[in-house]
């Protein structure tokens, strides 16, 4: 809790002068729905929150809730920034976090997921009423499900305001690309870029990064940094490449990472192998393992006489392992089925257990964003295929309803996820 007094700022310490319009009409409530797409390090949500902030202290009736995906990205993400936002305008930040709450005077700051449906219908506060409501990364939300909660709390005022903030996903098709840069009456869009954000608040490593990438991928750097959407089609992963590797270039990756997805039957059990340069942010793919109808020992020995017959235990060993405590490697699995993990660790091999509760579809965008995944045809030809032929859903208008569907094969693509989820997990990256 801080307690300091209010302090007087200009606009230009706070966000980037191209917000001044939207800045003065929302203070004013000349729109009810205010849009802002725009690409990474764009300050946006920081400009949300000390809107959200400002506008709660000019109408002592308001309060507000904010919304994400997931509950569990609530905290480390909007929570922290609207307490930033009252610490740069001196409020007072009365908080818990348990629930999280942020109270100004009577008025109250809420933040919900809405993977739990029931708690947000059942919300009520017991001063004024919820006039202001923001979707945070709205592109990880299904149109229903927004126009739901917007149903719920945009009644019993006579003021409202919603905010929507989002990097546009790369294909054009996408449904907040097409819905929310409709002109509607009582709306206004506001694109934003890193181009009209001070060097130093973002540090000249970001700009580095971003001046790397355009060289590098300017497909890329058009979609993250400028808010591009500069896909056309449906497929999921733009960035996917057939690339030959050698053993002796495998041999010299620093770091393995080994991701498992249980199955049995029509499933299969799949597992694949891959590196992950961290500086070029490049995956390489480099070999696979399906199988159908097999028990976790049945697995697990299938898998052993994988890496000693194919040589593979070369990347990893001086010697070929006997039995899988001598292999070397770390396997991350589902976490899924807590008994089929046990049973790993009981045949001896090192599995670690991933978080993956609320990480699916950031996991889709994280691999989506980097730069190549380069996939070895040669070695690992199921998964070059998995991750090709997989594409968004669409409706019967041809409208993607689904950016990352649940259906279509991605065995392979969810060893992927599990396997690089202790990279991608990681602020910043």
């Amino acid at each position: 809790m801080t307690n300091r007094k209010a302090m007087i700022k200009k606009t230009s310490e706070l966000f980037p002068k191209n917000f001044n319009d939207v800045f003065r009409a929302s203070l004013k409530n000349e729109y009810t729905e205010y849009v802002l797409p725009g690409g990474r390090g764009s300050c946006k949500s920081s400009f949300i929150s000390i809107l959200i902030r400002l506008i709660m202290k000019m109408n002592p009736k308001v309060s507000a809730i904010i919304m994400r995906k997931t509950a569990d990205t609530l905290r480390d993400s909007v929570y922290t920034q609207l307490l930033w936002a009252g610490e740069e305008l001196g409020f007072n930040n009365q908080s818990t976090t348990s629930p999280l709450i942020i109270k100004e005077g009577k008025q109250k700051i809420l933040f919900r997921g809405s993977d739990k449906p029931t708690k947000i219908k059942s919300i009520k506060v017991e001063h004024g009423y919820i006039g202001i409501l923001w979707f945070e990364e709205v592109t990880e939300f299904r149109p229903e499900e927004v126009r739901s909660i917007i149903q719920s709390f945009v009644r019993g005022g006579d003021k409202f305001w919603i905010f929507y903030s989002y990097n546009p996903p790369i294909n054009k098709s996408n449904w907040c690309n097409k819905e929310l840069t409709l002109e509607k009456p009582g709306r206004i869009i506001v694109n934003s870029t890193y181009l009209t954000v001070p060097e130093k608040w973002l540090g000249s490593q970001f700009f580095a990064e971003a001046e790397w990438l355009k060289e590098h991928n300017n497909r890329l750097y058009l979609n993250e940094y400028l808010g591009e959407q500069t896909g056309s089609g449906l497929d999921v992963f733009e960035n996917v490449q057939d690339r030959r590797l050698t053993d002796d270039e495998i041999g010299k990756f620093d770091y393995f990472f080994h991701g498992v997805d249980w199955g049995y039957f029509p499933d299969p059990w799949a597992f694949c192998s891959m590196a992950y340069n961290p500086h070029s942010r490049e995956l390489f793919i480099f070999d696979e393992l399906k199988a159908h109808k097999k028990g976790n020992k049945e697995s697990s020995k299938l898998l052993l006489e994988h890496i000693q017959t194919s040589g593979h235990w070369k990347w990893y060993n001086t010697s070929m392992p006997k039995a899988p405590a001598e292999v070397g490697i770390k396997i991350t699995p589902d976490s899924a089925e807590p008994k089929s993990i046990a049973d790993y660790r009981d045949e001896g091999w090192h599995c670690h257990t991933p978080t993956k509760t609320g990480l699916r579809d950031y996991g889709f965008k994280w691999l989506q964003s980097l730069t190549h995944i380069y996939i070895d045809k040669q070695r690992a030809p199921m998964v070059f295929a998995e991750f090709n032929d997989y594409h968004a859903d669409t409706n019967k208008d041809g409208d993607i309803i689904a950016s990352y569907p649940e259906g279509q094969d991605d065995h392979f693509i969810a060893c992927v996820r599990y396997a690089m989820e202790e990279i991608y997990k990681r602020k910043g990256l």
